[in-house]
């Protein structure tokens, strides 16, 4: 015999569709605020016109190139030397065949200038240092004159003043040349004067 007493039924199927109604539309509120869903009247939005300017750059400024100076600044100077005249009897020799190589060439060692002129010759650039300090000088060099004409072991003998010009008169003499033969000529020397060109 059961004495408990029965509790009373307070869930009704009203109250259960009500509780499931409003879960329902919280649920719906929460996701349509997050975006989740969309919402069930549409937001009218009036959207913003956006003002474009166009944007012209300003025009390149051209820098003009420096006038370059055509002038050389620098002279060099073959020392004269008059020719010597010697009597001496005159002797007939046979022509000889041109020689294929100069390997075998001679050697002249020389210590002396020598009149001939380089059939190319580049002048040196006047020393940046040496025109800003409005510095002339004179650079002696030993150079080697090779059967084709190029010019090989150039060296410096004297330089007045020191410090200035030697390196831009190696570097010229170096892409000198001479007019072929068949000797190797040593120790010639070469005068390089550099002056200012006030002109």
């Amino acid at each position: 015999m059961n004495l408990a007493p029965s509790r009373p039924r307070t869930w009704s199927p009203q109250v259960v569709l009500f509780a499931v109604v409003l879960h329902a539309f919280i649920l719906y509120f929460v996701a349509a605020s997050f975006r989740i869903v969309p919402p069930l009247i549409p937001i009218e939005s009036n959207p913003v016109p956006i003002t474009t300017v166009p944007y012209v750059p300003p025009p390149p400024v051209v820098i003009p190139d420096e006038p370059i100076d055509k002038h050389p600044r620098t002279v060099p100077r073959q020392p004269h030397i008059p020719p010597v005249h010697a009597d001496v009897p005159s002797v007939n020799l046979t022509p000889q065949p041109a020689a294929v190589s100069t390997a075998n060439a001679g050697v002249m060692v020389l210590n002396t200038p020598i009149q001939e002129a380089p059939i190319s010759q580049t002048l040196p650039a006047y020393p940046r240092i040496a025109q800003e300090r409005e510095v002339e000088g004179r650079v002696i060099l030993s150079i080697t004159i090779m059967p084709d004409g190029t010019v090989r072991d150039v060296t410096v003998v004297n330089a007045n003043p020191r410090g200035y010009f030697e390196d831009a008169a190696v570097r010229s003499v170096r892409t000198w040349r001479y007019s072929p033969s068949n000797v190797v000529r040593t120790r010639v020397i070469v005068h390089m004067d550099f002056v200012l060109n006030n002109g």
